[in-house]
């Protein structure tokens, strides 16, 4: 699942207004662990929790749950693992976002930007093919892009509202 993010700091708020509104981060959730997301923040490769998610106050959010290869899926799985394992040698990337607003292809070994490491893992992987340079990808064009592949099966809109309470 690739869930979709709305922020409110100030590089979050640059991205929403710059790429047409929208999301302002995404994370990536893997099946054995579907409250668990993956993703880079401004302090680095980040675990995430769709808990985490509602005690920051997101309300904005869409989940994307894809179908992709068991070996797409291994390869997103390994690769997670990888980065977790070596989490101080990962960085977050401003520089990235910001030559990805103007468009301009810029890698840097080991540094990412939330979307680009989705895309990446998506690309990398040969779980979804993607028409650009993962460096090049903002949370809504990822969105766009994911919504409209064979490999998106559902949609769902309401992740982050609290379960309800029975009685």
């Amino acid at each position: 699942s690739i869930l979709l993010t709305q922020y409110a700091d100030w590089l979050s708020t640059l991205v929403y207004h710059i790429s047409g509104r929208g999301f302002t981060h995404c994370s990536i959730s893997l099946e054995e662990a579907p409250d668990t997301y993956y993703s880079f923040n401004y302090r680095g490769f980040a675990v995430e929790t769709v808990e985490k998610h509602r005690r920051r106050g997101v309300k904005s959010c869409r989940c994307l749950q894809l179908w992709i290869p068991d070996e797409a899926y291994q390869a997103i799985r390994r690769r997670i693992r990888e980065i977790r394992r070596n989490r101080a040698a990962y960085r977050y990337t401003r520089l990235g976002v910001f030559c990805c607003i103007l468009q301009i292809p810029f890698r840097w070994r080991n540094h990412y930007f939330c979307s680009q490491f989705i895309a990446e893992l998506l690309r990398e992987s040969g779980a979804v093919p993607l028409k650009q340079a993962p460096c090049l990808y903002l949370p809504n064009r990822v969105a766009e892009e994911l919504q409209v592949q064979p490999a998106c099966r559902r949609v769902l809109c309401s992740v982050l509202e609290p379960p309800a309470q029975a009685f």
